[in-house]
């Protein structure tokens, strides 16, 4: 008892000590510092701030319709450049480029399956947006030498998918109730889903028949992605560096190998940027303190660039890195983790490779080797959420799927094609990735 108060003493005089230090900050030299430190986090950062989407202040300075109208506009914006690429860099007939590589196996399929928004009162261009890019940054990868790029038309009456109808003059087509550009037949599957909802069903059934199509190729690897998402130009580059990095393998292509590679069924491209902030989770709270630890680790280093305080006492550099560590981390929850963790961006390296979430398929990067279980386990479970259901997938039969973060993919479908409603205009305010 006797050690126990007199550690409580020497901890109450310690604490003593350092209150009395704080007091006499406001006559030293440290004050600039610390005023100058209490300027940015109440005035800088809330100034960058404020426009920026998924940060704290963002909402409450942009009423939501300003903030779909801005939406609006960037959809424009970016249907125009992506009109404009197809205008300037084809002839109005179909492209040879990708069907010469279809005779090859390619090392990647990319397919991108859409159905018309006829239901819709918007005129959205998203296909012809997501094309263009993808498009684009196939015909500058130099990661992977033989990528096939094709549009999986599900539309009932594919003729009135005038997007569709637009995009298939200038790259491959497959219609599921129609002709292709690849002069081949590709099976529909009679199977019927038993989804309650009627676009789920459908949803189900389109679905398991371009993941079909797009096996026939004979790719190791599939990107499977909705009509709605649009590529960072360096999306290659990452996946790439992501398959050699974590040895993702494809398991029919390991041969003999005496170390096998990594089995996967999926990495997840896109997560929802409104369930990328920081949140109860064990992970998140850790990155946090994480980066405060960062920030006040940095704050020390500004202290000791001057010389006069090279002296400092104990409690004063607690002070500091405490100090520096509590701003950092105001800073950050201000600004949002989505826009934080876009510095990612900047190397393949720091990408995060983690567990997949259940939720969201937009843009999904498979290993051929489990499509076939796949479609199987997906007509016998679309009572749910095609998500839940792929998720469900990997669960039950024991091979793991990954998420990489930050995306690699925007979503730009904020009419979605299953309902006329909007989702949050926030989300996509942004000009080409």
């Amino acid at each position: 008892m006797e050690g126990g108060a007199k550690s409580n003493k020497k901890s109450s005089a310690f604490l003593v000590r350092c209150c009395f230090q704080l007091v006499t900050l406001v006559s030293s030299r440290h004050v600039r510092l610390f005023i100058l430190m209490i300027v940015i986090l109440c005035s800088i950062v809330p100034f960058f701030a404020i426009d920026m989407p998924f940060s704290k202040l963002y909402e409450r300075y942009h009423t939501q319709s300003e903030t779909l109208n801005c939406a609006k506009k960037f959809n424009s914006l970016r249907l125009s450049k992506a009109l404009k690429y197809f205008n300037e860099s084809y002839s109005k007939t179909p492209s040879s480029f990708y069907i010469e590589r279809s005779r090859r196996e390619p090392e990647i399929v990319v397919c991108i399956i859409t159905v018309s928004r006829s239901n819709s009162r918007h005129e959205t261009g998203y296909l012809i947006q997501t094309s263009s890019v993808i498009d684009s940054i196939i015909k500058s990868d130099t990661t992977f030498k033989n990528t096939l790029l094709f549009v999986c038309n599900v539309d009932r009456n594919p003729n009135k998918h005038f997007d569709a109808m637009f995009v298939q003059s200038y790259v491959p087509y497959v219609n599921k109730y129609g002709y292709n550009s690849f002069g081949k037949t590709f099976y529909i599957n009679n199977f019927t889903s038993n989804h309650s909802d009627a676009s789920r069903r459908r949803e189900f059934e389109d679905y398991i028949f371009c993941l079909n199509v797009s096996k026939s190729f004979g790719s190791p690897y599939v990107l499977m992605l909705e009509d709605d998402v649009l590529p960072y130009k360096n999306v290659f580059q990452i996946l790439h560096y992501t398959i050699k990095q974590h040895n993702l393998q494809h398991s029919e292509h390991l041969g003999k190998k005496v170390v096998p590679g990594r089995e996967f069924a999926f990495l997840k491209l896109y997560y929802p940027e409104r369930w990328q902030g920081f949140a109860n989770e064990f992970d998140k709270i850790l990155e946090l303190f994480s980066i405060g630890s960062l920030g006040g680790a940095l704050m020390l280093s500004v202290v000791f660039l001057f010389p006069s305080n090279s002296g400092l006492s104990y409690s004063l550099k607690l002070f500091y890195f405490i100090f520096g560590a509590f701003m950092t981390m105001m800073s950050v929850l201000i600004i949002g983790r989505h826009n934080v963790i876009s510095l990612r961006r900047i190397l393949p390296q720091l990408f995060v490779f983690k567990p997949t979430p259940g939720c969201c398929t937009p843009a999904m990067f498979y290993s051929s080797s489990v499509l076939n279980d796949l479609m199987y386990h997906l007509m016998f479970h679309s009572d749910i959420n095609k998500d839940l259901a792929i998720n469900d997938f990997i669960k039950q039969n024991d091979i793991p799927g990954y998420i990489l973060e930050p995306n690699l993919f925007r979503h730009i479908g904020m009419y979605t094609s299953l309902t006329d409603a909007y989702k949050p205009p926030v989300e996509f305010i942004f000009d080409m990735p």
